[in-house]
């Protein structure tokens, strides 16, 4: 028996609420996947197995689908504004502003294969030298027991090694084999721990001066991402510092966090409470103390930060997705706030250019995020649409593209991809219609222009040669 995308949807739900990722509708194959792979390990049929895993009260079958469904890649070094900020700016803060011998106190939450933690272990060696001239603890927790059990082994090779300077890989790693291992002077500074987020945090999380979550609550529902926010504003130190994945943006979705800009990188900060703020307005412009000023966007010393993001960043991405620099797009928008009217518009960018590099799953939960801040964003709609054309999920496609013409019945791509979706549909008549509106769109644009990589001319002849075809065909 073939479980229908129907029959899922609890274990979707169940899913969701006990490791917070939420599966869209074309991750259902995914799901359908791990639960016949899983049913087969255990012996039952995939019906069976399915009732049983929505209705056990023990939970150990639901975190082996989540090894099987999470995403754990990762690089050292990811986000470098942020590592650069802690190396130049908030690590040697923190030692001087803290009593001596007090240990800082530093927490990678979902640490996936431990490319993150070392990082920040070779940053605090980088940035107070060796020996230590105070504890630093860091700890490292992850759902995955897999992914944990790699990040112990400390061995790494390949494209993770990639943002390593020729200095590093010598300093803090030995050879081993094809690859290099982490050198134990950087490993005794983490402490690896399975956790699950969205369950009591462990004791050592409490005090933490340096919070680390990267690229896991952009998975999360808004309920579930505020829910983890205020729980990690209670065990931050005031003061403490909140590093997000550059596209986790908390504008509108949690401001007990103020948002600040270190050294080029955007970061969230505890602050004490203040008698004059008004309660749920999100603070976006902060006065910076002296020791965390010198910035890219502030001179040194105190100065008003605009936390916004700003129309020549959409207008400086566009471009160079379109030339194909998706690696300079995204480095781009890594450095800028979050913040304001165009914020929805640069998470769809980074959206697009995630989609473009092949990192699907992000792309979609990028674009989800964007619509969740602006239900009116037809790039989003657009993307989305796309984005389930390749996975070959027409009519999720479809579902989307037809938000993204409602809200814009002008875009050629909207009409293009309409038609393409509604052919594979068998729905001609509306595939002809579609053709002909994209047909009618380009010829407004120059031929040699490109949309999406392709030159305007040769999407007008496809068009065309769509209609011809499907015209003889009735």
């Amino acid at each position: 028996m073939t479980l229908s995308s129907e029959m899922l949807i609890p274990l979707r739900d169940v899913l969701a609420h006990y490791c917070g990722v939420v599966l869209d509708d074309a991750r259902l194959l995914t799901l359908r996947s791990a639960v016949e792979r899983r049913a087969a390990a255990c012996g039952r049929s995939p019906a069976r197995y399915l009732a049983d895993v929505v209705f056990a009260t023990d939970r150990a079958e639901l975190q082996q689908l989540a090894e099987l469904l999470l995403n754990h890649e990762t690089i050292f070094f990811r986000n470098r504004p942020h590592m650069d900020a802690l190396r130049k700016t908030i690590l040697p803060a923190l030692h001087a502003k803290l009593p001596a011998g007090a240990p800082i106190k530093i927490w990678s939450a979902g640490c996936a294969t431990g490319e993150e933690p070392y990082s920040i272990a070779i940053t605090v060696l980088e940035a107070l030298g060796e020996p230590l001239p105070r504890p630093v603890t860091i700890l490292a927790t992850d759902l995955s027991t897999a992914a944990l059990a790699k990040a112990q082994s400390g061995v790494y090779r390949g494209r993770t090694l990639t943002n390593l300077s020729p200095l590093q890989r010598v300093r803090f790693f030995t050879p081993h084999e094809n690859g290099l291992a982490v050198h134990q002077r950087v490993r005794q500074l983490v402490t690896f721990m399975q956790h699950n987020l969205l369950e009591p945090f462990p004791a050592l999380a409490y005090g933490t001066h340096i919070l680390f979550c990267q690229n896991v609550t952009i998975y999360f529902s808004l309920d579930t991402c505020r829910a983890l926010m205020a729980r990690f504003y209670d065990v931050l130190t005031e003061g403490g510092i909140l590093c997000l994945g550059f596209s986790e943006t908390l504008w509108n979705i949690f401001d007990r966090l103020t948002p600040i800009a270190v050294d080029g990188a955007f970061l969230y900060r505890k602050d004490p409470p203040t008698s004059s703020a008004v309660p749920g307005s999100p603070v976006l412009r902060k006065r910076l103390p002296t020791h965390l000023s010198r910035s890219s966007s502030a001179s040194v010393g105190e100065k008003s930060v605009a936390l916004f993001t700003d129309e020549t960043v959409v207008h400086e991405g566009r471009r160079l997705i379109e030339r194909g620099q998706l690696d300079a797009a995204l480095d781009l928008f890594a450095r800028v706030p979050l913040a304001g009217r165009y914020a929805p518009v640069v998470l769809s960018l980074a959206a697009q250019a995630h989609a473009n590099r092949g990192d699907l799953d992000l792309a979609l939960a990028e674009a989800r995020r964007a619509l969740e801040l602006n239900p009116l964003l037809t790039e989003a709609y657009l993307l989305l649409g796309m984005i389930y054309e390749r996975q070959q999920q027409p009519t999720l496609a479809i579902q989307h593209l037809e938000k993204a013409r409602y809200l814009s019945n002008d875009n050629p791509l909207v009409a293009f991809h309409l038609a393409e979706c509604y052919r594979q549909t068998n729905r001609m008549t509306d595939a002809i219609r579609e053709y002909r509106n994209a047909e009618r769109l380009l010829a407004q644009i120059p031929p040699d222009y490109l949309l999406e990589g392709v030159a305007a001319h040769w999407l007008v002849e496809s068009c065309r040669r769509w209609i011809a075809r499907l015209e003889g065909d009735r």
